[in-house]
């Protein structure tokens, strides 16, 4: 079964891996309309090798499609849900707008695509944020395996996942400490460029600020562990596109040394890269940047508890955490609930 779909917020920072996933012809989609808001509409972009104007959202009947993919504005997605899933389509929202939401479920289709049947209340599907896409893909064959006690992690998190004003700021503030120039100030309290930043979001009375709070509860929803003890400190860094994480989990049972990278190498949507020879290990620039997997590497148990498992673990975060994520989500939805 194939159908018709929309796609809102195609112009932002996820356009060109977008593009780029789409020449793929193995989704179910029979025309792809591309939507932004009035403001953002008219521009052509090269979709499977035709040029397709952008159209204005405000002006589009969503009656003549089954699915719409919304990334990009989480304010865009709250004020158009409502009138979209009043026309009878299914939503697919990779913007962050409906996470939190306990009759919306959050998916992520390597790894609870079954919840997708949950959409039929509001009719919306939520894609978590890449963060949550990178750490359960890592985690999934541990649990499998093993089952998990507890996870600890450390995200390295590159300005794109934030924003474009970030992005555009450490650009910025780059040049301008190269050419000798005062840093001015950017998208944060703090100077970005050449230094790490380690808050994303306001902080609560126990001092867990916006992102780490998010990453933990999204991940407990994708695992179906409500009570899985997770912690987690996100960390932005200097750099433009990708995401690194140092992560440790603890598992309910041992798992033999030797069967560990077997499992993580044979996880769906992994690649493990895990060698001692020079360069045996994966990184965002290297390795991820437009690959279609994580990756896993640094892989070890700690010498006085075979409980704990420590990786690094790198992805796209733009293709891979968001893109990819969202069509397979809704391809997924398309073939098996529609």
């Amino acid at each position: 079964m194939s159908c018709d779909i929309a796609i809102v917020g195609v112009t932002g920072l996820e356009s060109e891996s977008l593009l780029e996933v789409l020449e793929d012809e193995g989704y179910p989609f029979a025309k792809i309309h591309l939507l932004e808001p009035t403001d953002s509409a008219g521009e052509r972009l090269m979709l499977k090798g035709q040029s397709q104007r952008v159209e204005a959202l405000e002006r589009f009947d969503f009656s003549s499609v089954k699915v719409v993919i919304f990334l990009g504005s989480r304010e865009v997605a709250t004020e158009w849900a409502p009138a979209i899933t009043a026309k009878g389509c299914a939503i697919v929202d990779a913007t962050g707008a409906h996470r939190g939401q306990k009759d919306i479920p959050v998916v992520v289709a390597e790894v609870n695509p079954q919840h997708i049947g949950e959409y039929a209340s509001r009719r919306i599907v939520a894609c978590p944020d890449a963060q949550v896409v990178q750490t359960v893909l890592a985690l999934k064959p541990l649990l499998d395996e093993a089952g998990l006690r507890s996870v600890s992690l450390a995200t390295y998190q590159s300005m794109s996942t934030h924003s474009k004003d970030a992005l555009e700021a450490l650009a910025f503030q780059t040049s301008r400490l190269l050419n000798g120039q005062p840093a001015e100030r950017g998208a944060f309290d703090k100077q970005s460029a050449f230094n790490l930043l380690p808050r994303i979001g306001e902080v609560d009375e126990m001092g867990v600020a916006d992102a780490e709070r998010a990453l933990a509860e999204d991940v407990r929803r994708v695992l179906d562990l409500p009570d899985l003890p997770i912690s987690a400190t996100c960390v932005l860094v200097p750099v433009f596109f990708g995401s690194a994480q140092a992560m440790q989990a603890v598992t309910e049972q041992k798992v033999a040394s030797k069967r560990l990278a077997g499992l993580l190498r044979k996880g769906a949507g992994l690649k493990l890269l895990d060698k001692p020879a020079a360069g045996g290990y994966p990184t965002p620039v290297s390795d991820a940047t437009g690959s279609d997997h994580v990756w896993i590497g640094r892989l070890r148990q700690d010498t006085l508890d075979p409980h704990s498992v420590s990786m690094w673990v790198v992805s796209d975060n733009l293709r891979k955490g968001v893109v990819l994520n969202s069509l397979a989500v809704a391809a997924r939805l398309i073939k098996d609930f529609l």
